[in-house]
């Protein structure tokens, strides 16, 4: 399968990233089939694109007639075989369980055409096992966007065992073509690339929480106006190199034997789990999130994200 080969895409789940790659390749001119297994989630998938391009539009990252040219190149369904029985590219995106992501492997690896590369936006489980129920396990690989898809620019690419090379660089072109900054994970290993770092500093998060070091508001405002802040430009290897790698070895020689080394989630976690206090999407976790209050936080994100997207977009253009 080559670049220029792939016309029409389908994406299994419309969730908050399979939505968000819908409009990524609707907005790049692709063919889009978006499937889910509820007409309500379908209707408010659309209706959450056309949010997101009104913010695109707000945000003069698009002109305003883009909008309607990108929703009608998206059609919804409820069948798999609807979705992919032409498909190019197929990228499923449903919940995070291995026996549903293989039984979708195998529905996608009937009912779409030979040549179809299947790809998982899955964010750390192995696509090698997901690959075995298919009969095209050279054509199977996972392309994982980081929240919010539309925006972040991010996406790792992991092969299986029997990942061909042709399907890693057609996977890696297609990226860039959306636009997007692909990055190759050469092992394939619990949690990817992406998903190792942001755990490992959340771990440290928690353990500072749980321990008294900060508050919440605190722990989340030195990410923001700090390691952030410097991290938009420089990764944590290159920070090391401008500060000196002999001052980071003695940082690393006298602070890693004090870091957190937890290996399972803290109490101060589990209990808001257990209470059901899930986050933005239940209205409280570490903070409070009325409607009013996460509709208004979601837009600011966005906005935000946005203004790094233009200056992402234009390190190149100066010297």
């Amino acid at each position: 399968m080559k670049l220029g080969q792939i016309k029409v895409v389908a994406v299994i789940g419309a969730g908050i990233m399979g939505h968000g790659f819908a409009q990524v390749f609707a907005q790049k001119g692709y063919s889009v089939f978006l499937q889910d297994i509820d007409e309500k989630i379908l209707k408010s998938a659309l209706a959450r694109i056309g949010a997101t391009l009104d913010t695109f539009i707000e945000y003069k990252m698009i002109p305003a007639k883009e909008k309607r040219a990108t929703l009608e190149k998206i059609a919804v369904t409820t069948k798999i075989e609807d979705a992919v029985g032409k498909a190019d590219f197929v990228l499923e995106a449903v919940p995070e369980i291995m026996d549903l992501k293989k039984e979708v492997f195998a529905k996608l690896d009937h009912f779409a055409p030979p040549h179809a590369i299947l790809a998982s936006n899955t964010s750390g489980l192995s696509i090698t096992q997901m690959a075995s129920v298919t009969q095209r396990p050279e054509k199977t690989i996972i392309v994982h966007g980081i929240n919010p898809p539309t925006i972040i620019p991010v996406v790792e690419i992991v092969r299986g065992e029997k990942t061909s090379d042709e399907t890693a660089e057609t996977c890696y072109r297609l990226l860039l073509k959306l636009g997007k900054q692909p990055v190759r994970v050469l092992k394939e290993v619990p949690g990817f690339l992406f998903n190792r770092l942001q755990l490992a500093l959340y771990r440290e998060a928690l353990y500072c929480l749980e321990n008294g070091v900060a508050t919440a508001e605190d722990i989340d405002n030195v990410v923001k106006a700090g390691y952030g802040f410097r991290s938009a430009n420089l990764g944590p290897l290159e920070t090391s190199d401008f500060g000196g790698l002999d001052t980071f070895y003695r940082l690393a020689k006298n602070l890693f034997p004090d870091l957190s080394a937890a290996q399972t989630a803290p109490a101060v976690l589990e209990r808001l789990v257990q209470a059901g206090k899930l986050g933005v999407k239940t209205g409280e976790g570490f903070y409070s999130y009325p409607p009013a209050v996460a509709k208004r936080k979601i837009k600011q994100r966005d906005q935000r994200l946005l203004q790094q997207l233009k200056l992402f977009m234009n390190r190149g253009t100066k010297a």
